[in-house]
């Protein structure tokens, strides 16, 4: 069986006592592996020992969910984002505001960058 060499982390979900992450390499192609709690806990310290031992940094790893939501609370003045299943960040009108601006900003300087390599 050939190696499967993950990129980046596309999707993570965690339910009852197991964790399943989706990695994507080069080329797009998708694994997902899910672990029990047991074995994350092993995993936490390998990869601990690696990130320790290793120059190399792991920062170009990027998460990119496949959906995303928006709200707004019922009980507090605040905009709501949910990535994936994960509980959604709130956000004060203001902050939602710097971050759309933000997003905007990034989005245009992106669409003139061409990348050689997934993020």
């Amino acid at each position: 069986m050939d190696k499967f060499c993950g990129e980046l982390v596309v999707r993570s979900v965690h339910s009852g006592s197991r964790l399943e992450v989706e990695f994507a390499d080069k080329a797009g192609r998708r694994q997902t592996i899910t672990l029990s709690a047991d074995a994350v806990s092993v995993l936490a310290e390998i990869v601990g020992q690696f990130s320790r031992s290793n120059h190399r940094s792991c920062e170009h790893l990027t998460k990119i969910p496949r959906h995303y939501a928006v709200g707004s609370g019922k009980h507090e003045p605040v905009v709501l984002l949910r990535f994936e299943d994960e509980p959604a960040y709130g956000f004060s009108p203001d902050q939602a505001v710097q971050l759309g601006e933000a997003l905007l900003e990034e989005a245009e300087a992106m669409s003139t960058i061409r990348y050689s390599a997934p993020q």
